[in-house]
């Protein structure tokens, strides 16, 4: 009889990722080394499962991305889970699809490599839920299924309950999306509800999907599923720590204090917003910049993507020295597009005198000359201000406060 099994859960670590796209536009050479990286901590969390003595590894989905896979990623995913002297079970999800032509496909691997999946490692091959027990893990059954392409799954495959297995311990693994907590632009798929969830049989559910860590619990606290997030950061929506979940399932649910996270990640991906109206040259941008990653408390290793508002003297053409990025972070993307060009407060000779613009140029300036002569400064600052929201709603620009 079994009463407890340990467990490490790991989803979504997108090996062979090609990072040359989205905000953070790694450029190649960086993005060849965050594609080692992504091994290496794969690598880490295998080393991990041996360090805190776990009795099977998790992998509810996007292990890898199948249409970016290189022979190099495969052989190393081979040799690193065959070394892990633990069980390992694969649910494939939407980005390493099970597919005849696929690399989960053992035909695909001896043709290609010469090799089999090592004998420790289950992958769930069928489209619906399967319950499987696994040699070496006696009293334990996994209920979980593949995807088999990279579309969306829209059946609700947990609306219907699943008939409770006869082992002591019965654990899910779903590569899908909970409903309450859709991210922006992420896509819909294997739905299902929280309720849904905590009425199945299982004693825990390892979840992959969404790359932010979250757990489901029940009436009693004890953890029924979770999110462990995405390995490693891999975009802009990914702040934080990023790495795996170790914890001992129990019959009817995880104990909060008997999980854990485990970073693995050495970089971590921070976004800095900075409004840069009143700012007249780049070296106070980079002041401004400094300071925000210093209480921020951003590292050499980080990557940063900074987000310039507001209105300044020479419009979007902020540039940021070279040599201020390399000291601040491994890699810093920099976007100047939501920058406009900060007004003139006086009149251009070129403006029509008869225009309504004109008008309100030379009025609002008067009455600044007015206020500056009698020494209110701050009516002088209030001036200005009316100046650019005038401006700016004359011109068709959005109107946002201003630091002048």
């Amino acid at each position: 009889m079994r009463s407890s099994l340990k467990f490490l859960h790991l989803a979504d670590l997108h090996l062979d990722r090609s990072f040359s796209g989205g905000k953070l536009k790694l450029p190649f050479d960086k993005a060849e080394q965050r594609r080692r990286e992504l091994r290496e901590i794969l690598g880490r969390a295998v080393e991990s499962a041996r360090t805190e003595n776990v009795e099977v590894i998790l992998i509810p989905g996007d292990l890898w991305e199948e249409e970016e896979l290189s022979p190099e990623t495969v052989q190393y995913v081979l040799e690193r889970l065959g070394a892990a002297g633990v069980p390992v079970v694969i649910a494939p999800g939407n980005h390493d699809f099970h597919s005849p032509a696929g690399h989960y496909s053992s035909d695909i691997i001896k043709a290609r490599f010469g090799k089999e999946w090592p004998k420790n490692v289950t992958i769930f091959q069928y489209y619906e839920l399967t319950t499987v027990q696994i040699p070496d893990l006696d009293d334990v059954s996994i209920t979980g299924l593949a995807y088999h392409s990279n579309l969306a799954v829209q059946g609700r495959k947990l609306a219907e309950k699943v008939k409770r297995a006869s082992t002591d311990i019965h654990i899910a693994m779903i590569h899908g999306s909970r409903d309450d907590s859709i991210p922006p632009g992420k896509m819909r798929t294997l739905p299902f509800s929280i309720e849904e969830l905590l009425a199945q049989p299982f004693d825990y559910t390892a979840l992959g999907h969404y790359h932010k860590r979250s757990e489901i619990r029940d009436a009693q606290d004890r953890v029924r599923g979770a999110y462990t997030g995405s390995t490693a950061a891999l975009s802009i929506e990914e702040d934080g720590e990023h790495g795996v979940f170790v914890g001992t399932i129990r019959a009817g649910g995880v104990k909060p204090d008997e999980m854990k996270f485990i970073p693995l990640d050495n970089r971590q991906i921070h976004v800095i917003g900075l409004d840069v109206s009143g700012l007249s040259h780049v070296h106070a941008v980079e002041e401004k910049i400094n300071s925000i990653a210093f209480e921020r408390k951003i590292t050499q290793n980080d990557m940063l993507y900074i987000e310039l508002t507001g209105t300044y003297p020479q419009g979007n053409r902020i540039t940021l020295s070279e040599e201020f990025q390399r000291g601040l972070c491994w890699h810093c993307r920099v976007e100047t597009s939501g920058v406009l060009q900060e007004w003139s407060m006086s009149t251009p000779d070129s403006l029509n005198p008869r225009t309504t613009e004109a008008l309100f140029r030379t009025r609002i300036h008067k009455m600044m000359e007015d206020a500056s002569d009698r020494g209110d400064d701050a009516e002088v600052k209030r001036l200005q201000n009316a100046m650019y929201y005038g401006l700016d709603a004359l011109h068709g620009r959005s109107i946002s406060p201003r630091r002048v």
